[in-house]
């Protein structure tokens, strides 16, 4: 696999932790670079795993990601924008989907080779848990890989078949579902609609997804997996994010730019994976993958100007990859990991005047390469029976080219290639106290190269921006684990130091350019705790304290943009009768505010918010229930969902949307 691959423990497990409670006292595990699996507290890393929540179906990404602590979730409320995730400050210069961050869904990449990635395609109600990594040992990821998000499918083995259906005051979403085992052969199949009037005028969205997944067992050791999916979004409009001014004025009122240029966004994607792993003494495995992606999007303006890339964009990406690795035991306390990937796309991108809302004149027609090739190593010794140290080394060519077709009067050949060669390394040392407790302490040198539209185009004259330098972090970390009755605990401290960060250099009728300018400096505690207070009563606690501020002289003293200070989440799960599956759960979350842009002109205020669910199971002979309902952002309170960072338009504020009733049934039945 690309890197040091996540892998979860049992499902089982993991939904007494995603209810925030821990009935008894499991042993959470996790399998590191080194595929060699670990307790939690054994890990060099701050690392959280998180399974399905018992309320669905979901709507985005950020119903998974909450209340994990160094990972900050900001809603956009908006389909045709994805929610915004950073870790630790990484990711949230990212003007639309996700970069910084490293994504992947059963050990293959979700994100694209120059670090740009998207969840909006994953079926999320079929993903069994998550592990999300923080700190220097991310950046064996690779490119951009600040953190690790690592998705894994559900392959419960129980053959079911059933139907969802949730609604709410703006959303319907249905599904139909089924699995089944023959022999050594596991098949199961998925299929959602989702369909939303939106909360704001101008923000209606229907989406479709399938999923296909066939496991066997090839022999004792060794088994294969087979994946497909899809999704169409035929609809996603976009209402546009606001000034602070008109926010404050009304927060739910859609700007006129979004009718008057009918913003709207389709998608349609659909990718095959295959994976094969090897299990014993020197286990290996192996991934392939294919896919397409089709984007069309007419952007707030009409990207007239011969030198505009235009308002209304489509792109055709093909997309393809292969990675693995093999695990050996040097000794009985030493073990290797070697391993590759190479990842490639081929975007066919067009652009055409925006005629209010009608495709006019071509203004863009380019061919956009990009292509990853990795090698890793990673070490795993147990020094002694408390002592562990990891270390690791990986390098990356990455290598981009632009073929530009549209060469008319002053718009000029935007052609070019750029390569960069980049390592990262990361070294790691946990120190198990007694059974409950462990310390460790790791650094890393990670580096983030520029995507391609960061890429494209100069500050000045035509051609790719080959003047841009990949930034580059220097991170430490170190904290305490506890983990014993029923409870667990960690706390964390970091320090994140890069340089050449990237900032905008100037932005005109659709063309952004990018310079080498800023040095970062980040550093920040991490506290999470979940226990079990009473039989009945449990408790899920996650607080993040960032200080993230520009270092270098021009910026020096500002806050790094879209980053709050504080980030914190509470849930109370409470069991009134212990005999019954029916839970009353509490969550409050509250966030910082949050800088506008590199100036800090201005400031998004602090958001808070409180969710009050009721959920319960039932269990009818053959057939389980599950039904939930809802109640978001309880006292109704105006909140920035998230920030739009740089925004030469002024138009930085997403609203989130006032109180929310939903409720939702799952109905199986099982054989």
């Amino acid at each position: 696999m690309p890197g040091p691959r996540l892998k979860p423990v049992t499902a089982s497990i993991m939904l007494a932790v995603s209810s925030g409670a821990l009935a008894q006292t499991p042993e959470v595990i996790v399998i590191t670079a080194n595929a060699q699996q670990q307790r939690w507290q054994d890990a060099a890393a701050s690392i959280e795993v998180r399974a399905l929540p018992r309320s669905g179906l979901l709507i985005d990404s950020g119903q998974l990601l909450q209340g994990i602590p160094g990972l900050q979730v900001d809603s956009r409320a908006n389909f045709a924008q994805d929610t915004r995730l950073s870790i630790r400050g990484f990711g949230s210069r990212s003007a639309f989907g996700v970069r910084g961050i490293y994504l992947s869904q059963d050990g293959i990449p979700i994100s694209a080779p120059d670090g740009q990635g998207q969840l909006s395609s994953v079926l999320l109600d079929n993903i069994a848990e998550i592990e999300v990594l923080r700190g220097p040992l991310a950046v064996l990821y690779g490119n951009g890989a600040g953190g690790v998000i690592a998705l894994r499918t559900t392959t419960e083995a129980t053959a079911r078949a059933g139907t969802a259906l949730a609604v709410s005051q703006q959303h319907q979403q249905y599904q139909l579902a089924g699995r089944q085992q023959l022999g050594q052969h596991q098949l199961s199949l998925a299929a959602k609609h989702f369909e939303s009037d939106g909360f704001r005028p101008h923000s209606a969205a229907r989406k479709q997804q399938l999923q296909g997944l066939w496991q066997t067992q090839l022999s004792d050791s060794l088994s294969a997996s087979l994946r497909l999916d899809f999704a169409y979004d035929p609809l996603l409009q976009d209402p546009l994010s606001l000034t602070p001014t008109q926010w404050r004025a009304d927060p739910k009122q859609t700007v006129s730019q979004a009718q008057q240029f009918d913003t709207t966004k389709s998608t349609r994607q659909r990718q095959l994976s295959l994976a094969l792993q090897q299990s014993g003494h020197s286990p290996w495995q192996l991934a392939l993958w294919r896919g397409e992606r089709e984007v069309t999007q007419r952007l707030a303006f009409t990207g007239a100007a011969i030198t505009s890339a235009g308002g209304d964009i489509a792109l055709d990406r093909q997309y393809q990859g292969v990675n693995g690795q093999y695990s050996w035991h040097l000794t009985d306390v030493l073990q290797s990991t070697v391993g590759g990937a190479w990842v490639s796309s081929d975007d066919e991108r067009q652009g055409f005047v925006n005629n209010f809302g009608q495709r006019g004149d071509l203004r863009r027609d380019e061919t956009n390469l990009a292509e990853n090739r990795d090698l890793f190593w990673r070490l795993h010794w147990q020094a002694t029976a408390k002592l562990s140290v990891d270390a690791g080394l990986r390098y990356t060519e990455l290598s981009y080219q632009i073929r530009d077709r549209f060469i008319q009067g002053a718009n000029p050949d935007d052609s070019g290639r750029k390569n960069y060669y980049q390592q990262a390394a990361a070294m790691g040392l946990n120190y198990r106290l007694n059974d409950a407790w462990s310390w460790f302490i790791s650094t890393g040198l990670g580096f983030e190269a520029p995507t391609l539209a960061e890429l494209a185009y100069k500050p000045e004259g035509s051609g790719l921006n080959l003047a841009l330098l990949a930034s580059e972090n220097r991170q430490w970390e170190s904290g305490v684990k506890y983990a014993a009755g029923r409870a667990r605990f960690s706390v964390s401290a970091f320090s994140i130091r890069s340089s050449d960060e990237l900032l905008v250099a100037s932005s005109d009728n659709g063309r952004t350019s990018f310079r080498n300018a800023g040095a970062t400096a980040r550093q920040g505690l991490e506290f999470y705790w979940q226990q079990q207070l009473t039989p009945a009563l449990s408790q899920h606690v996650a607080l993040t304290y960032l200080d993230a501020q520009f270092d270098s002289a021009e910026l020096a003293g500002k806050r790094i943009p879209g980053v709050a200070r504080l980030d914190s989440h509470w849930q109370l799960s409470w069991q009134p009768w212990l005999t019954r599956p029916l839970f009353l759960e509490w969550t409050s979350r509250y966030r910082d505010q949050i800088a506008i842009n590199d100036q800090n002109s201005d400031f998004a205020p602090a958001s808070l918010s409180f969710d009050l669910s009721l959920l319960s199971t039932q269990q009818l002979g053959q057939w389980q229930i599950r039904s939930w309902l809802q109640l978001q952002n309880l006292t109704d309170r105006n909140n920035v969902g998230a920030v739009v960072v740089n925004q030469s338009n002024g138009r930085a504020f997403e609203s989130a949307p006032g109180r929310q009733l939903s409720a939702g049934i799952n109905l199986d039945y099982l054989w």
